[in-house]
């Protein structure tokens, strides 16, 4: 290994770590300003440094010289096994990917009133967390809800229907036991 080698890795690493600090602060940044829970943020942050370290490790294989065709060998083996593993269940990673879009785009948060219109299946409740798979509401009895994040995303979803829930759930507590309060 030659010394340009070893400073080109070394380059490598520090732009890595340089990126996901940035990226950090940027997913945190945007969770503040949406008052998104810190749980959540947490969510979406391991799931973007995930992806940077995938790009990193190949990026970084190619570099080191070794043969694409070894790299792209192994990561298709990988996400063959990965893909057989998530085939019964390929929903999950659509909900994955539905969390981290929800997390950036999407206008609802824990608190709101929402319904979730579908057909004669809609419900509504109060938001009550927003996870990596699901959409958790509690209803007008306390019962909790999940709806798949996906889903969301196939759905329309109101905010604050007109048969708003009763001023008991006024404040929804987070599965952590802290009480929000739902004013705005």
């Amino acid at each position: 290994m030659t010394i340009n080698m070893i400073l080109l890795m070394a380059g490598l690493a520090l732009f890595y770590f340089l990126l996901r600090k940035g990226i950090k602060r940027i997913i945190f940044s945007i969770g503040e300003e949406k008052h998104i829970d810190k749980k959540r943020i947490l969510y979406v942050n391991a799931v973007v440094n995930f992806a940077v370290v995938l790009v990193f490790i190949i990026v970084g294989s190619v570099l080191l010289g070794i043969d694409y065709s070894h790299v792209a060998i192994f990561f298709s083996s990988a996400f063959a096994v990965i893909g057989v593993a998530f085939f019964a269940q390929w929903s999950i990673l659509s909900n994955v990917t539905a969390s981290i879009i929800v997390f950036f785009f999407f206008p609802y948060r824990v608190g709101d009133n929402v319904k979730i219109v579908d057909g004669e299946n809609s419900i509504a409740g109060r938001i009550y967390e927003i996870s990596l798979f699901h959409v958790m509401l509690k209803n007008e009895n306390n019962e909790i809800m999940t709806y798949p994040n996906s889903m969301v995303f196939q759905k329309a979803v109101i905010i604050n229907p007109k048969d708003p829930l009763p001023p008991s759930l006024a404040q929804t507590e987070t599965p952590a036991g802290e009480l929000k309060s739902n004013e705005k």
